[in-house]
């Protein structure tokens, strides 16, 4: 009769499922004037796609485990480099992953990456809209001041700009215009999962040695 009871409160803590929590966003903002040299370029044939000086004027806290919808306003560079052009359709330039994105504060490093995917569109209103995939790390300053870790994210970033020219041809644009990078942090074992693993194993420890005497 024990080891039934038993068996049953430990089923019912492994099973117990805790309620779900919002994932945490920081969502970096990009509409801001660009100061002189801002640009988005694509060369021509197997080269990437090159972001250079485009500002960032603010970081939002969403669902943040503290200082949440707090937004940190800062004068930040964006910079980045795709992975080589890799073909297209209509509309649209494809590029591949790795190169690098950067967000700097003057001297000091804000985010650092690499892209896991990129492309370039064509919008209906005829705006190019940069939309990338990215995996980076941040400024633990930052990251402290949300409560999060300093990585890994994942992120993803959309940037319109105006440009003439359709695939597979190059282009090259100072016409930046407004944009945001979200990130959110990488999956990581939640306390609850392993206080309720830790009561699993144990309790599969208990019956065993119950079952013994």
């Amino acid at each position: 009769m024990k080891a039934r009871w038993l068996v049953t409160l430990l089923l019912g803590l492994v099973l117990f499922v805790a309620p779900a929590q919002a994932v945490p966003i920081l969502d970096f903002n990009m509409d801001a004037a660009h100061p002189a040299g801002a640009s988005i370029s694509y060369a021509g044939g197997a080269t990437p796609l090159v972001g250079v000086n485009i500002s960032v004027d603010s970081v939002l806290g969403i669902d943040t485990p503290v200082n949440n919808l707090v937004s940190v306003p800062f004068i930040g560079i964006l910079n980045f480099t795709s992975g080589n052009y890799v073909g297209g359709g209509a509309g649209q330039w494809n590029f591949a992953g790795g190169g690098s994105i950067s967000i700097d504060d003057g001297p000091q490093n804000i985010l650092s990456g690499a892209f896991t995917s990129a492309r370039v569109e064509i919008s209906p209103n005829g705006f190019r809209v940069v939309i990338a995939g990215f995996d980076d790390i941040k400024w633990e300053e930052l990251t402290d001041f949300y409560g999060l870790p300093t990585g890994p994210y994942s992120g993803s970033m959309n940037l319109s700009f105006e440009t003439t020219g359709v695939p597979p041809n190059a282009f090259s644009s100072s016409r930046v215009l407004s944009g945001d990078i979200t990130n959110t942090p990488g999956k990581v074992p939640e306390p609850i999962s392993l206080i309720l693993l830790g009561f699993g194993l144990a309790g599969a420890g208990l019956v065993r040695r119950w079952r013994k005497k």
